[in-house]
């Protein structure tokens, strides 16, 4: 590269490292480049191969023409320096359409970039070319071949078909031979697959201070807070200098280089004080430096340096409303110019620069709500489509969900004939009459219609007519039922055949009263197509027993957690001793339940002991909560859909399914887990789609007791489904349904939603159902940016928002504002 010197080399080489200059290995021996000039990329790309058995030899396409950074870049750190990931690099021949490249645009298009070859010369580096996209990341907008201009040209053909395909406007045709290997990156250059030459790290690398607007009293203090914007004008090497590579200050002699500082409102060129460092093996020019953070800057490489209320700015501003990186350095940029200052970074070396900078902040220690506690009782789940793409998912993603080898076998199974009654048939009959229209017949005449200019008097009352044949003759197929639904309850118990005949009987239709609510709230209940776990929760059993033992006051009073049953004695208030057909019918009710706890807890597996279990980094696992994992997730050996995914489908008795919380593209979303205050407690990457073994795991694995209440939308699944697995563990452990999602429930029995209980307990109208719908729709401002992230800075993105989410929501409760 012509006029261009060794420092600019040593600039040139930080920036491959550092990923902020695309240098991506796309098959064994080719690889694609980004031009690069005077501190800062062109847009251009250019293909460059090794010549397969010679070490040494690479063919760059640049105008350079074998005197390229891109040739001495290869050359000097080698292939090591790319390392393959799963398949990434095969033998075979190379795909003739390959996406290496997606960032957005301050405009917020999406720019996609391609490596395409001509047909059936994937392996020939002249019948390739850069071909590129800008638009809504589909196959619409402008495209660009670095061949040919033109718009039919076969290179923007092909990847015109494939860039359809991957958005789902089309479906492949057989001989197609299309494959996306995106990288994973940020808002940016996707760099997942095909990793970079090396993980980026900056010269700082000591843990920094919160900002300070979000800063907590339990917060470390590291070091005194600078609050000055000022740079000195010397850096001076001190106790903490390293190199990147880790090498402290050796016997080297001091250089002083000069370095641009980059702040809230402008750049200062200033010096700083470096070592050669004799360790880092490459042929180039590698500095021990200061690490700087107690003036209040990240030293980025050396010649970059960074003030902390630079990227505390960019983290108030995304945590506040919807910022793309690109938005905000644009506004920074024109700031700069404002003020007659050098012009700001790229956008790609500042993502950079802040993810580096999000790893070395402590937001530690925020995840628990000082009112709840470490393990409050009350927890609100729930799913958010936070996801990145498919295609940017790592090996090393390891939810909750994941059954290790070494995980302990369980002998739970499968206990059929839950429900309270038996007979599916006899459970829908009687649901017909006691949900239907009041078979009372008091039914006004149908009052004429007014009569609108248009409509026949003579139609409009043949329609009438009809729909009132309609009804009685639903109402006689009804009440012709009601003798043999009596008759069927009464062969399953006698007192629930005497309590359904004396409320929904023929005598009281004749004598036209209507059955009291509490009656029909009970019915309702007893012909739930749900386990009567859930109408009776064990410790609920317990309550029961002990006032079919002793029915007074006093016992009734502790049947809250029963409302079907409860206003029922309430009603019976004044009727003591209570009916004989009530009480029969709660010991039939108790015999039902006490018949599935026993079927379930035998065998018993109870959990082992909480023991500490060593977990990957949350950075690569997507797992990140307050409690450690202190169990693995076991396996169920003698449940044959255990580790089946879910998939849309809930279930048969639910009419509400999962698939609306996902896109076919991208991740699952992350599963998080909220007080009732709004303090997030944990999240983790979902891979493919919510479901309930998402919350069973991650209570598992964490919690050293159940919750007390598990407030969460398919909880009228995800009781089941914890009974069935851990039915000792989650004994006291309610499942309910919040107000938000019950509406969507309309086969689910009142028992599955919490406002039913907050009916006869005031108590539990005082729980914020909220809480996490509100969480969500503060993530919510950052779900597109995320989208075109790679899975670690989604990671580190998704945590840094939830960190200062609760930061700021703890110093609000603790009146610290």
């Amino acid at each position: 590269m012509a006029g261009l010197d060794e420092d600019d080399y040593d600039e040139f080489a930080d920036g491959v490292a550092m990923g902020t200059i695309g240098f991506y290995r796309i098959s064994q021996t080719f690889f694609v480049c980004e031009s690069w000039r005077k501190g800062s990329t062109t847009g251009h790309w250019y293909h460059l191969q090794w010549l397969d058995g010679h070490e040494d030899i690479f063919v760059c396409t640049c105008i350079a023409q074998g005197h390229c950074f891109h040739e001495r870049y290869m050359g000097e750190e080698g292939l090591e320096a790319f390392v393959a990931t799963g398949e990434a690099y095969r033998e075979d021949s190379l795909c003739n359409v390959v996406l290496f490249s997606r960032e957005l645009t301050p405009s917020e298009e999406i720019h996609s970039v391609f490596s395409v070859a001509t047909p059936y010369k994937s392996n020939v580096l002249k019948a390739r070319a850069i071909v590129s996209n800008v638009g809504d990341g589909t196959s619409q907008g402008s495209w660009a071949c670095s061949k040919d201009p033109g718009h039919t040209c076969i290179h923007s053909s092909l990847a015109r078909k494939y860039l359809r395909l991957i958005s789902g406007q089309g479906e492949p045709e057989q001989g197609d031979d299309v494959e996306s290997l995106e990288l994973d990156g940020g808002q940016g250059k996707s760099r997942i697959l095909l990793g970079n030459a090396i993980i980026p790290k900056s010269v700082s690398y000591l843990p920094i201070l919160p900002p300070v607007w979000a800063t907590l009293p339990e917060d470390s203090k590291l070091y005194e807070r600078s609050f000055s914007q000022d740079p000195p004008s010397l850096f001076k090497l001190g106790p903490a200098a390293r190199c990147p590579c880790g090498a402290e200050q050796n016997n080297a002699a001091v250089v002083v280089l000069d370095c641009t500082v980059y702040t809230l409102v402008h750049a200062v060129r200033t010096s700083i004080e470096v070592q050669i460092c004799h360790i880092c093996s490459t042929g180039r020019r590698r500095y021990v430096g200061p690490d700087c953070r107690e003036l209040g800057f990240l030293n980025y490489n050396n010649r970059t340096l960074f003030s902390h209320a630079l990227f505390d700015d960019y983290t108030a501003t995304f945590t506040s409303s919807e910022t793309p990186f690109v938005a905000w350095a644009a506004v920074i940029s024109r700031r700069y110019r404002t003020t007659g200052s050098q012009p700001f970074v790229s956008v790609d070396i500042f993502r950079t620069a802040w993810f580096l900078f999000a790893q070395l902040q402590t937001l530690g220690g925020d995840m628990t709500c000082p009112d709840c506690g470490p393990h409050p009782a009350d927890t609100i789940w729930d799913g958010v489509t936070l996801a990145f793409s498919k295609k940017n998912m790592l090996g090393s993603l390891c939810p909750p969900t994941t059954v290790l080898n070494e995980a302990p076998a369980h002998s739970s199974h499968y206990v059929y004939q839950q429900t309270l009654l038996l007979d599916a048939d006899l459970r829908k009959a009687l649901r017909n009459l006691v949900t239907g229209p009041s078979l009372v017949l008091n039914v006004p005449k149908r009052a004429s219609a007014p009569n609108v200019e248009g409509i026949d008097e003579e139609e409009e009352a043949r329609v009438a007519q009809a729909a009132d044949d309609k009804e009685a003759a639903e109402a006689v197929d009804r009440i012709n039922n009601v003798s043999a639904v009596c008759e069927r309850l009464t062969s399953v118990n006698i007192s629930l055949g005497l309590l359904f005949r004396k409320h929904f009987g023929l005598h009281a239709i004749q004598a036209k009263i209507r059955p009291p609510k509490s009656y029909i709230d009970l019915f309702t209940q007893i012909a739930a197509e749900e386990s009567v776990l859930q109408m009776i929760p064990m410790p609920a059993l317990v309550h029961l027993v002990a006032f079919q033992q002793n029915p007074t006051d006093g016992s009734r009073g502790k049947l809250l957690d029963v409302p079907a049953v409860y206003n029922v004695l309430r009603s019976l208030s004044d009727k003591k001793p209570y009916p004989p057909e009530v009480m029969g019918t709660l010991g039939w009710m108790i015999e039902r339940a006490v018949d599935v706890v026993s079927r379930l807890i035998s065998p018993a597996n109870p959990l082992e002991y909480p023991q500490k279990i060593k977990e990957d980094p949350w950075q690569d696992s997507g797992c990140y909560y307050s409690m450690p994992a202190i169990r693995l997730r076991p396996q169920y050996p003698r449940l044959k859909y255990d580790q089946v995914n879910e998939g849309s489908k809930r279930g048969a008795t639910c009419s509400k399914f999962y698939g609306q919380y996902g896109q076919q593209r991208l991740t699952g979303g992350i599963m998080c887990v909220w007080c009732t205050h709004s303090i997030c407690y944990g999240f983790h990457c979902i891979p493919q789609g919510e479901g309930r073994n998402d919350v069973f795991s991650a209570i598992v694995t964490r919690w050293p007791k159940a919750p007390k209440r598990i407030i969460y939308d398919f909880a009228c699944a995800l009781g089941p489904y914890c009974m069935t697995r851990e039915p000792v563990f989650f004994a006291d452990t309610q499942f309910a349904i919040d107000d938000f999602h019950a509406s969507g429930h309309t086969k689910c029995s009142p028992a599955a939603f919490l406002k039913s209980y907050a009916q006869v307990d005031p108590r539990l109208a005082r729980i914020n159902t909220s809480a996490a719908e509100c969480g969500n729709g503060g993530i919510s401002r950052i779900r597109k940016g995320v989208s075109y992230m790679g899975q670690k800075r989604a990671i580190i993105f998704t945590q840094v928002f939830i960190s200062v989410w609760n930061r700021v929501i703890i110093r609000k409760r603790r009146q610290l504002d």
